[in-house]
């Protein structure tokens, strides 16, 4: 969502030749008729006690009406886009004394965000192939740990990083630079076929398994996808290998193992998961990582008693298609709300937010769980959020590497 869906610019953008033109073409940007002066007086008196909250929207719609755009306005106020934008200014326009998140010191590199310095110091595949479950101490986040996203209202990836809004996350590297990890909930509509025979009747057969995103990150090796599968009889029998010393958890494997595998009559191919591209999390400012992002409460760690129930949620998502993206988005849900941590017979609600309240005058003080001026709830925001994410970049999106 960009802060200029529904804004006013003056001159002090820039723009390539021609490019500001064929915006105002295709209807991006409409031309008013004023000069800079009445307009910043205007929008001054305007501005006057509004709830930064409203990101500017009223305001944006009174121009609206005064160039004959009402009936457009009033078409798409209040959608999607609005809710999003409204979103964006609570974080970045409200103080954070107030509830907001303007003032805040992010924390660079944040989320999946990687510096090409580090990078160029440490790429993936080099990782990959050195590191180890090294853990500090008293660490509960290492290879081998599943986590996923925290189940607050407001979700931390509501504006950036959707894809990881109720995400799983595998951890399969950890050293004292990043950590990285595969979301293992987000089938694409790619799919991998692969030809089984079958032990019985000696027949063939294709089949094909949903290739999931498991980050934007994509690790060059002999081996491009990551296979896993989490069955203890194959355990047993030495298919794959652990992650880590987590031997009872999930386990790594080769496309060769999968074909022995279910050749030999041990395990059926949709027990298998099949994973392209990697997340990272740096620790470019210190001990952060995965660790860092679970201790700010954006993450937390699956118990390994329920890992069992998230990969039977998991092992029923199909390959993307729009006939069953609200299926696999439910399997999605239902696979990290099995990774929730029991307590006290209730599931984990994860770190609470602060109301917003002592706002001052001209401010309202509402219900912090739902959108401003609306009456949809934040969460369902942010489900929203992650449909928009998956129906874009998982479901129409060119095909994965493979």
């Amino acid at each position: 969502m960009k802060a200029y869906a529904k804004s006013l610019s003056l001159p002090c953008f820039s723009w390539g030749p021609e490019q500001l033109m064929g915006e105002l073409d295709r209807k991006s940007w409409y031309m008013v008729a004023t000069d800079s002066g009445t307009l910043l007086k205007e929008l001054a008196r305007l501005g006057a006690g509004a709830d930064p909250r409203g990101a500017g929207l009223e305001t944006w719609d009174l121009l609206m009406n005064m160039i004959g755009r009402g009936e457009l306005a009033e078409e798409y106020s209040g959608e999607f886009d609005d809710l999003m934008l409204k979103e964006w200014a609570r974080k970045n326009l409200l103080s954070t004394a107030a509830g907001g998140g303007a003032g805040d010191k992010v924390r660079e590199p944040k989320g999946l965000i990687a510096t090409p310095d580090m990078l160029k110091k440490d790429p993936v595949t080099e990782l990959i192939s050195r590191v180890s479950s090294v853990s500090r101490g008293g660490d509960v986040v290492k290879e081998g740990t599943l986590v996923r996203a925290s189940p607050v209202d407001r979700s931390p990836f509501l504006l950036d990083g959707q894809e990881l809004h109720k995400s799983l996350v595998l951890v399969i590297a950890d050293d004292p630079h990043v950590t990285i990890g595969a979301i293992l909930n987000r089938p694409s509509a790619n799919g991998l076929e692969i030809q089984i025979t079958e032990k019985e009747s000696g027949n063939s057969k294709k089949l094909s398994l949903p290739l999931r995103f498991g980050g934007q990150y994509a690790v060059k090796g002999k081996e491009p996808l990551l296979w896993l599968h989490c069955k203890p009889d194959l355990r047993r029998t030495g298919i794959g290998s652990p992650f880590g010393d987590k031997k009872n958890g999930i386990w790594k494997c080769t496309a060769e193992d999968v074909f022995t595998a279910v050749g030999q009559g041990l395990a059926s191919p949709e027990e298998f998961l099949v994973v392209s591209g990697v997340s990272l999390w740096t620790k470019a400012d210190g001990p952060a990582g995965m660790l860092g992002e679970v201790e700010e409460g954006s993450f937390e760690v699956v118990p390994d008693s329920q890992i069992e129930a998230v990969w039977n949620a998991l092992s029923k998502q199909e390959v993307l298609e729009k006939t069953n993206l609200v299926k696999n988005l439910a399997l999605s849900e239902k696979a990290w709300a099995a990774g929730a941590a029991k307590k006290g017979g209730r599931t984990s609600n994860g770190k609470k937010e602060m109301p917003i309240t002592g706002l001052g005058e001209n401010y309202d003080e509402e219900d912090d769980s739902i959108v401003f001026k609306s009456d949809v709830k934040v969460s369902k925001l942010s489900d929203d959020a992650l449909r928009s994410w998956v129906a874009t970049f998982l479901l129409s999106a060119p095909s994965l590497g493979q």
